[in-house]
């Protein structure tokens, strides 16, 4: 027979299923007493087949089939670590009897004896920003638990070194800055948490296991790259691990935008009026990649995004445009399904014209004005139409401080962040909390973010993000996924 181990492997979303032959079942550091069976540590080694293989082994119940007798009780010792207070373990132990979901390090007694699989799964902290990812460890996924015998099961957790924090370029030495919820928490003057030294270009965003993927600094980088999760906990020089280029795209700057979609497939907005799209399994390794779609059917492209529908929406041109999801699999000349010339809320002689977007999870899409130094809504149910459509901004307000916004994100509390400009102190960015984002306010009468931060370590004009993204946003970082 065979049986699955689970590991972590860096880069994946998810732990991997490694199969070993019959007899490498891992029974922990040291084997364990007799009748005691461990899952965890620090890998496989010598012990039983959880199946009830020939002759069976100590500690072990095995069946007149050789199979596992479901005869009796027995004991499993949960020990989870790595998780720090208040943050349960996302574990799932499922037997011959009802499924159990320890909330922590626990014995389990008087317990139905048979065959068991494991589950784990990544937990989280509850953070008003951002969270922080731990992801979890086990050896084996399946026993066998013999009548009167006890089964270890250790679970370790690590959190990942990138999240809980926010992100952005720095236009700086160290062209990348990430800060901590904690250094960002109230208004102030602060140093990023962890500044990397890497070409990294002036656009980011993560995949689902954090790492993070950016453009190059110049022409002399590579078009894209991604530096690993693990590289992103503290100070230091960084290298991307994987490089790509898209020699079809010839003009310069060639880069402007980028875009996970739902399905890990990597959009880039370019020059030359085209959005290309670098299929998931070509993101696996560096060199020339070619799109496998591209899009022209735009204008002055800038930012990108996707709503939960998985329809991509383009901003840069002076109207805010659509392209439908049920269109994305080929190369497409055709224009977008919708293009929306929006106005500002109760000016409708005043048009907006949206550099940048991002969507809220109750599917809002909101707009930032590089020019007008305004942030606006456009309301989920303005954004179903087809055609060329006129519509006011639910809600539209001008930056009370000066600016120069840039790619905006929303935080695990729900309110907005967005980079601001330089100041002689160092540059800004800030936060407009939930509650702000209901008003409206023309230039008479700006609106200042709750929470503003200056910083040396970052300059101006700069996007920002986080990892993990808030749940519910129609991210490929937001987690825990759907």
């Amino acid at each position: 027979m065979r049986l699955r181990f689970l590991v972590p492997v860096l880069g994946l979303s998810s732990l991997v299923a490694v199969a070993c032959s019959e007899g490498e079942v891992g029974g922990g550091a040291g084997g364990g007493d007799a009748g005691e069976e461990t899952m965890g540590g620090d890998g496989p080694g010598p012990g039983p087949d959880p199946s009830g293989g020939s002759g069976g082994n100590a500690g072990e119940d095995t069946g007149a089939g050789g199979g596992c007798a479901e005869d009796g009780t027995g004991t499993l010792k949960v020990e989870v670590t790595g998780l720090p207070d208040g943050v349960s373990p996302e574990i799932l132990i499922e037997g011959p009897g009802p499924a159990l979901a320890p909330s922590g390090s626990e014995e389990l007694e008087d317990v139905d004896a048979g065959q068991f699989t494991v589950t784990i799964a990544r937990a989280f902290d509850d953070d008003p920003i951002v969270r922080t990812v731990f992801e979890p460890s086990i050896t084996s996924t399946e026993f066998c638990l013999p009548d009167g015998g006890t089964q270890t099961i250790e679970v370790e957790y690590v959190a990942i070194p990138s999240s809980n924090k926010l992100w952005m370029p720095t236009d700086q030495e160290d062209e990348l800055a990430g800060f901590s919820s904690t250094a960002i928490a109230e208004e102030g003057i602060t140093d990023a948490s962890a500044l990397i030294n890497t070409p990294a270009g002036t656009a980011i965003t993560f995949d689902r296991d954090g790492n993070m993927w950016a453009f190059g600094a110049t022409v002399a980088e590579p078009h894209v790259m991604r530096f690993p999760a693990a590289s992103l906990g503290e100070s230091g020089d960084v290298e991307a691990d994987i490089s790509i280029d898209l020699p079809e795209v010839a003009c310069v700057p060639a880069m402007r935008s980028l875009a996970f979609d739902m399905a890990g497939n990597l959009w880039l907005s370019v020059c030359g009026d085209e959005i290309h799209r670098i299929p998931a399994e070509e993101l696996t390794a560096s060199g020339d990649k070619t799109s496998d779609v591209m899009l022209n059917g735009v204008t002055d492209n800038d930012g990108i995004a996707f709503d939960v529908d998985g329809n991509l929406w383009v901003a840069g041109d002076t109207a805010l445009v659509r392209f439908d999801a049920s269109r994305l699999g080929e190369i497409d000349s055709d224009p977008p399904d919708l293009a929306l010339s929006v106005s500002r809320a109760g000016m409708a002689a005043q048009p907006l014209q949206a550099s940048y977007l991002a969507f809220d999870a109750a599917g809002n899409a909101w707009g930032v004005d590089f020019g007008g130094n305004t942030i606006f809504q456009v309301a989920a149910s303005d954004l179903l139409g087809t055609g060329e459509v006129d519509v006011e901004a639910a809600v539209s307000f001008v930056v009370g401080v000066s600016a120069l916004p840039n790619a905006p994100a929303f935080d695990d509390g729900g309110g907005l962040w967005i980079g601001l400009s330089n100041t002689t102190e160092g540059g800004t960015f800030g936060r407009f909390s939930p509650e702000q984002l209901t008003m409206s306010a023309g230039t008479g009468d700006p609106i200042t973010p709750e929470v503003l931060i200056t910083s040396t370590s970052v300059g101006t004009d700069l996007p920002v993000a986080f990892f993990p993204a808030a749940e519910g946003l129609p991210l490929f970082h937001a987690l825990p996924t759907p």
